[in-house]
């Protein structure tokens, strides 16, 4: 029976190269698996797949009832795809906080370290894989997206052990300029409109029944952004509308100073952000310093406020 490896909704360079190449793991293995996407890539991902010869994955919003389905880089029902409730889930590989609940045993690889990848990437070096150039390659690039090139405190000295280990394979000659070319494709968003770029990089979270919408846009270009601030507030109350939540941000963080500017709905956002990190907003605007982490830096404290 054919396995779906799916990528969260709003998917970044972490999930999408994780559906990928533990695909290409469990193919070789001669279980039959295929990679699946929820959304539309951002220029990050396009740039690494196109780059390095992989082929988009199919794109499915909903599947078959009792389709077996295996979720890499997040494992929360409002993350994933519709439905899950009727599907098998049979393996979960993240890095993140577990919020789903199963009704049966399965496989979970969960561990501390800056990306999916650099978990996949200990199962492949475990189970004697032969990584290709390519594969190595877009291993590498996710974890340096996820940890913004070993900026993020989400970043542990395995996940650099790991890349050095890729690299024997992957031969890419200097990483750091290799990185800076995958963040000016992430910040290179022309025309894209509003909503759209809120959806970049979206994930909705339940803080014990408060219904949370976090949106990061990471670049080497805040002030994209920040030139956009009055269209991108209006468009946060809109959403939050539409889609009944509770609260809604949105952080600009740029890579390459370490810093995070987050836009927000209404009061009921400033009063959340004021209580949470003691920082005072105006005008639906808020410094929030060096908290460039949505996992690490912002999710945990706003859960441990709303417990």
């Amino acid at each position: 029976m054919v396995k779906y490896i799916i990528s969260h909704k709003n998917p970044d360079t972490d999930t999408i190269c994780s559906s990928i190449v533990y695909s290409n793991y469990l193919n070789s293995e001669n279980i039959e698996a295929v990679p699946i996407k929820l959304g539309n890539l951002n220029n990050e991902t396009k740039f690494i797949l196109e780059k390095f010869g992989f082929e988009i994955p199919i794109t499915k919003l909903s599947l078959d009832e009792n389709s077996e389905v295996i979720l890499v880089d997040h494992n929360e029902e409002t993350q994933s795809i519709d439905d899950l409730e009727k599907l098998k889930i049979v393996g979960i590989i993240d890095h993140h906080k577990f919020k789903l609940k199963t009704s049966e045993p399965l496989m979970i690889r969960a561990e501390v370290l800056g990306s999916t990848c650099s978990i996949l990437s200990k199962i492949f070096f475990e189970n004697g894989y032969d990584l290709s150039k390519n594969e190595a390659s877009i291993l590498i690039a996710a974890i340096l997206s996820d940890t913004l090139f070993f900026r993020s405190p989400t970043t542990t000295n395995d996940d650099k052990l790991i890349v050095d280990r890729l690299n024997k394979v992957a031969k890419i000659p200097d990483l750091e300029n290799f990185s800076l070319e995958m963040f000016e494709a992430k910040s290179d968003l022309g025309d894209i409109s509003t909503e759209d770029l809120i959806k970049l990089d979206y994930k909705v979270f339940d803080f014990n029944g408060k219904k949370f919408g976090i949106s990061v846009m990471e670049t080497t270009n805040p002030n994209y952004g920040l030139s956009r601030k009055d269209e991108i507030i209006a468009k946060l109350k809109e959403i939050k509308k539409r889609e009944n939540l509770d609260g809604i941000l949105f952080s600009i963080v740029d890579i390459l100073n370490e810093v995070n500017s987050t836009l927000f709905s209404d009061d009921f956002e400033k009063e959340v952000l004021f209580k949470v990190f003691k920082v005072k907003g105006e005008d639906n605007f808020v410094d929030l310093g060096n908290r460039v982490s949505r996992k690490k830096q912002l999710v945990p404290f706003l859960e441990k406020y709303f417990e």
